[in-house]
């Protein structure tokens, strides 16, 4: 048998750095490229720009089927208007034509493309100081939702909604349990109990606004005069902003670390942001509702990621952290 003469199809590809050199990065007029490499992958694939000058650049390309246009022009007006507002975020950097992304023809398909500069200073770390360090990421993010409250787009992105956090992720992991049935059934325990908690807050007195969508404590840069500089709003949306901000309690919780960070950022934001009561009683739900998201885009994304690590041992660990969490925050 012949082997096929027509390009195989393809999930996700990786662009060649050398490709990217000699026919996307010469659009964008950073001057010589000195070194191009394949940095990170995960939603999307990373890449370390460095030009002739010294100056590090990333450029992100969004896999196909996980961001539309839509979204990724989303995206990238909340970062211009962080810039206008002078907030500390990382910028989009346009081509010579003043556009914001590039499109390139890829196997799978149309493949976009954004260039970033760099975040200053190093990932911050918790491993000195950590209630001081919690402070300043809680009076940064208070920050960065009092200038994105008077953001907006023309372009659609999905919410930070019920959906987003419940009803997606059910269908994405319902596949994988097929052969665990009493574990489904606590799975749609869960679900259900969490719906029925956050729509009797209710849910439509809880703050919505645009989200970074993922604050873990992480994806910020920081400098040795104390700035933070944000990075990776690719989660980020319109959505609830307790979300927001139970994102880093439940990275407290997976590194043990809840009694040392979570009041010190807790209070840094309230200093600085008004927070209703009934936002901060919402938080617990949404520490469930990021574990079950968590679970989420993990099965998701389980046809371009591969299907090895969402073994028993996953689901054993993941189901018992939302026992736990049901045990602390729905009881």
């Amino acid at each position: 048998m012949k082997p096929p003469t027509d390009t195989f199809p393809t999930i996700a590809s990786i662009l060649a750095p050398e490709a990217l050199v000699k026919k996307v990065l010469p659009c964008f007029g950073i001057g010589v490229v000195k070194d191009c490499q394949f940095y990170s992958g995960g939603f999307n694939h990373t890449y370390r720009i460095l030009s002739s000058k010294g100056i590090t650049y990333y450029l992100r390309a969004y896999r196909s089927k996980w961001r539309t246009l839509a979204d990724i022009r989303y995206e990238l007006d909340v970062l211009n208007h962080l810039k206008r507002k002078g907030y500390p975020a990382i910028q989009p950097i346009p081509d010579k034509d003043g556009h914001y992304f590039y499109a390139v023809p890829a196997p799978e398909g149309t493949r976009y493309l954004a260039l970033f500069t760099e975040a200053p200073g190093g990932e911050i770390s918790y491993d000195n100081e950590p209630a001081e360090k919690a402070q300043r990421y809680g009076r940064a993010v208070a920050h960065m939702h009092n200038a994105l409250d008077d953001f907006s787009s023309p372009h659609l992105r999905f919410h930070l909604d019920l959906d987003h956090f419940i009803d997606q992720p059910i269908r994405n992991i319902q596949p994988f349990l097929v052969n665990r049935p009493d574990d489904w059934s606590y799975l749609l325990h869960f679900s259900g109990l969490l719906r029925q908690r956050i729509l009797a807050m209710p849910a439509d007195l809880l703050e919505q606004g645009t989200c970074h969508g993922d604050l873990q404590g992480y994806h910020a840069n920081l400098t040795p005069d104390g700035t933070l500089t944000f990075y990776d709003f690719d989660c980020g949306g319109y959505g609830f902003r307790a979300y927001d901000l139970a994102v880093f309690l439940w990275c407290c919780r997976l590194e043990d670390a809840v009694a040392a960070r979570w009041q010190p950022y807790l209070k840094s934001y309230q200093e600085t942001r008004h927070l209703h009561e009934w936002d901060e009683e919402a938080i617990p739900l949404f520490v469930c509702a990021r574990y079950l998201w968590h679970m989420g885009v993990h099965t998701q994304n389980s046809p371009d990621w591969g299907i090895d690590f969402l073994n028993d041992g996953y689901f054993n660990a993941h189901l018992n952290d939302l026992r736990q969490a049901e045990n602390d925050y729905l009881a």
